[in-house]
């Protein structure tokens, strides 16, 4: 019995951790209304309808990257790695390993010279 149960179990842990794997990421939406220049303006996700964020309407509303639509701003995939508040101009230009490098390299400057050398 504990023959055949051991691999059950080690069968039923595997599909259970893979299965996220095989979910469908794309939102599944149906454009229900379009605006006289074609772009959608409201999608049906599901039994829901939802206005698409236009640059004028940003509450309420589908991104519409989420709505599976091919129009509208790309949300980040990664963390850029500090607040954007706590950049400067210049700052927020740059990647966080830019950031990084260039803040490294402020503080190897700021070290007296003796301290330079030893490292």
């Amino acid at each position: 019995m504990k023959r055949t149960l051991a691999p059950a179990i080690a069968l039923g842990l595997s599909l259970m951790i893979a299965a996220p794997a095989w979910a469908d990421d794309g939102v599944k939406s149906e454009v229900v209304e379009r605006d006289a220049k074609g772009h959608a303006t409201k999608v049906k996700v599901g039994e829901t309808i939802y206005a698409v964020c236009t640059p004028e309407s940003q509450d309420g509303c589908i991104n519409p990257r989420e709505a599976g639509l091919n129009f509208g701003s790309t949300p980040l995939d990664h963390w850029p790695g500090a607040p954007a508040s706590g950049l400067t101009a210049a700052e927020k230009m740059r990647t966080a390993e830019q950031n990084e490098a260039a803040r490294a390299k402020l503080e190897a400057a700021a070290q007296p010279p003796e301290q330079q050398s030893a490292e």
